[in-house]
């Protein structure tokens, strides 16, 4: 069949498609960050107490392993069949299908075994979700608006985990209206971006280069840009990972806070980590956009990240937490918008974007198996002092940061 390339996108796109891809992207964490933040580790706890951070471990472990793989898969289906009526909408609609059904056998889940199959299934119908989405921005965005699309698309981060802080740490107490109420927000924030994509015109028809391959990896930039992903996105999830047991286990909020449950506490510090995103990366992404520079604004990101995740493990008497992730929102949010505008630019074959681009993102749920299993080597070594887990941290988004200014490709 022949082939033609893939048109650099040049239109540029107009607010109500960036506020509903916000949106999507939105909906789309909220279905798996305050999971790992709050519902996985407590759900870890009420199946088994006393092993609750080996499960948590495990659990995260396979999932992230499926993850991997579903995502390049999600994004070599997406390539093969985005010529097809509604494109890569059709795989969003299996996606959120898939989603719905996996929180319902999350909540049935009574042993390891089963909480385990749950969210394996959750982690296959997410990756059909966020593949299309992450595609999107070298698809149909053009390369001047990408950083301002990224900045706004990044604020899915820091908004789910507010969300997660509100509505499941404090607001809700039950499993079923927690587990839920994450299913109807994204469900109602899915729905319209897919409505609206599903009726636009579709990519052209194309034969991909190389179809399921690692080729991208030979590319020196994509290499660097996703090793440095890796590390910066391990730093992340060991701090969300361990957030909730670190409060209860090596900082004293408990006494600091007297009669506030842990889940609330987890929920404050999170609400302050999000305000700082939203503001750092809105800023960032504009700012990305008007000067022409990716690297400079992510590698300040990382070192952000890096600071905070060291303030946890030197100053865990409150308040330190609290400003520790203050910081961290900080990095989150400009190393996340840019980053994303980023790996936009450093894919090294456009007809190839959703195969690259899930490949990519093998590097976050990657750091989603790479986080339990570091944790538990510091736990290990270091007799179960958490604090080793975030000077761990601190180090991964540090070098990661670093390794970013290598990019020759992307300025």
């Amino acid at each position: 069949m022949p082939s033609s390339p893939v048109p650099r996108p040049s239109t540029p796109v107009r607010p109500g498609f960036v506020a509903l891809y916000m949106a999507a992207q939105v909906g789309a964490y909220i279905a798996f960050i305050p999971l790992l933040t709050l519902l996985l580790p407590l759900k870890a706890e009420a199946i088994d107490p006393a092993g609750r951070t080996e499960l948590l471990s495990q659990v995260a472990l396979w999932g992230a392993l499926t993850a991997g793989l579903a995502g390049v898969l999600a994004g070599v289906i997406g390539d093969r069949t985005r010529h097809w009526r509604g494109g890569r909408s059709i795989w969003m609609i299996a996606g959120l299908i898939g989603t719905v059904g996996s929180y319902g056998l999350i909540h049935a889940a009574a042993t390891q075994t089963t909480l385990m199959t749950a969210i394996i299934a959750l982690q296959i119908s997410l990756n059909f979700m966020l593949n299309p989405l992450a595609a999107t921005l070298p698809e149909r965005v053009p390369p001047k608006q990408r950083g301002m699309v990224a900045g706004f698309a990044g604020l899915a981060f820091p908004l789910s985990s507010l969300f997660g802080a509100l509505a499941i740490g404090v607001w809700l107490t039950g499993e079923a209206e927690r587990l839920g109420l994450v299913v109807a927000a994204t469900v109602i924030l899915m729905v319209p971006f897919i409505a609206v994509t599903l009726r636009s015109t579709p990519m052209p028809e194309q034969t991909s280069s190389n179809g399921f391959s690692l080729v991208a990896l030979a590319d020196r930039d994509f290499l660097i840009a996703f090793g440095a992903r890796l590390m910066v996105q391990t730093s992340v999830a060991l701090n969300v990972l361990y957030l909730l047991f670190f409060l209860d286990q090596e900082a004293d909020a408990r006494r600091a806070l007297v009669d506030v449950r842990i889940e609330v506490v987890v929920g404050g510090l999170l609400a302050t980590s999000t305000v700082m995103s939203v503001v750092a990366g809105l800023i960032g992404g504009r700012v990305s956009d008007r000067i022409g520079r990716r690297r400079p604004l992510v590698f300040a990101g990382a070192v952000l990240l890096s600071g905070g995740a060291l303030m946890m493990a030197a100053v865990p008497a409150w308040p330190g937490p609290w400003i520790a992730q203050a910081v961290l929102g900080l990095g989150i949010g400009l190393y996340g918008s840019t980053d994303a505008a980023l790996a936009a630019e450093v894919l090294p074959s456009p007809q190839d974007a959703g195969r690259d681009l899930g490949l990519l993102n093998v590097a976050v749920t990657a750091a989603q198996m790479l986080a339990p299993v570091l944790g538990l080597l510091a736990l290990t070594w270091f007799s179960g002092d958490l604090q080793s887990v975030y000077v761990m941290a601190g180090a991964f988004a540090f070098l990661g940061g670093a390794s970013v200014l290598g990019i020759r490709r992307v300025p």
